[in-house]
């Protein structure tokens, strides 16, 4: 017979190893229900006579703070007055725009005046240079002009 199982035969693990010389049958006669379902030889702890107290788990805790309904006026209320601000902000910096707007056209023909005052000092002094350097050259005009245009063209760059 077997008189030493191996934990891969019996399917019972490692621990039934620590048994040699008990043969198989002896092993699972030790397992059966009739041996499981005998009286221990401990005493387990059991309730107390007449059981335990009630325990009590009723929701004991008051009510704190606002309702839900509260809650939603509240959050509503503090919505609006962002939304209030916010939108009177806008149309403050749209009016400020359009002050910004309104000054800058009425400052426009003073500032070009100033810009064709300019010009024409920047133009008068190259015209002068223009004529020192070219002074020696025959056939030439002063103040003529290489391309002479119907309309007249703003300069694309002028030396400063």
């Amino acid at each position: 017979g077997l008189s030493s199982p191996s934990p891969s035969l019996c399917g019972l693990g490692p621990s039934l190893v620590l048994m040699p010389g008990l043969p198989r049958l002896q092993l699972r006669s030790l397992l059966t229900r009739r041996n499981l379902a005998t009286k221990p030889s401990y005493i387990q702890d059991g309730p107390p006579p007449g059981g335990y107290p009630e325990v009590r788990f009723k929701k004991s805790i008051p009510d704190k703070g606002p309702g839900n309904v509260a809650l939603i006026l509240g959050l509503g209320a503090f919505v609006t007055y962002g939304w209030y601000f916010t939108i009177q902000s806008i149309h403050m910096r749209n009016r400020i725009k359009v002050e910004s707007y309104d000054t800058r056209m009425t400052l426009l023909p003073y500032l070009q005046a100033e810009e064709d005052k300019r010009y024409l000092e920047v133009r008068e002094i190259m015209d002068a240079k223009e004529a020192e350097l070219m002074k020696d050259v025959p056939g030439w005009t002063p103040k003529s002009h290489t391309f002479e245009t119907v309309e007249w063209m703003r300069p694309k760059a002028m030396p400063y």
